[in-house]
């Protein structure tokens, strides 16, 4: 599958989790407030004007946007919006010590636009910025033609921000993989000394 068949599946799969999501929480909320208005009614002698204004306070708390524990919140250095959609969702649902392994060789690995930049306005033949983003063949191919006599050059000063973004993207998922397989040898190991 193309790179840009895989961004489109991942936009598609980010809005269908994030629709989840929204009717998640809404049905949860509305069966969280039904359920504490039943219970009202049934311990409770409170006159009906008082459960309205009771639900309205309910439904009033849940409409304030707040994080619960079992959220977990992305410090400032972690960009996540530039991850994938399945990476993130994935990154949720990892107990909290493979989070910070994921983000620590995340931030050894991931490409930095003002150095992808930097190495680019390096007059060609000499820029290596394809270099910096692990596309050896590329460039191979940029260095002898001389940056596309320069007009391949210019398009890259365009198109850097997006290149480093896949490259990134495409570590992100080489990282979590290795996680996911390291996490899941370990706990077959610790199965089988078990049995």
């Amino acid at each position: 599958m193309s790179e840009d068949h895989e961004e489109m599946l991942d936009r598609i799969r980010e809005r269908v989790l994030e629709r989840e999501r929204e009717l998640r929480l809404k049905e949860d909320k509305e069966m969280s407030i039904q359920a504490t208005l039943q219970a009202l009614e049934e311990i409770t002698e409170v006159p009906r004007e008082e459960m309205e204004r009771i639900a309205d306070e309910i439904r009033a708390s849940h409409n304030t946007p707040e994080t619960t524990s079992t959220e977990y919140s992305f410090s400032p250095l972690q960009n996540p919006e530039h991850l994938p959609a399945t990476v993130r969702e994935a990154i949720l649902k990892l107990p909290p010590i493979l989070k910070d392994e994921f983000w620590e060789e995340y931030q050894l690995q991931s490409r930095s636009l003002a150095i992808a930049y930097i190495l680019l306005l390096i007059p060609p033949p000499l820029s290596c910025h394809y270099l910096y983003s692990r596309h050896l063949v590329k460039q191979i191919l940029f260095t002898l033609t001389c940056g596309g006599f320069f007009i391949w050059w210019l398009v890259d000063l365009f198109r850097m921000p997006q290149i480093v973004m896949d490259e990134n993207r495409k570590s992100a998922r080489k990282i979590l993989k290795r996680l996911l397989r390291h996490s899941l040898n370990r706990k077959s190991r610790n199965q089988t000394r078990n049995e």
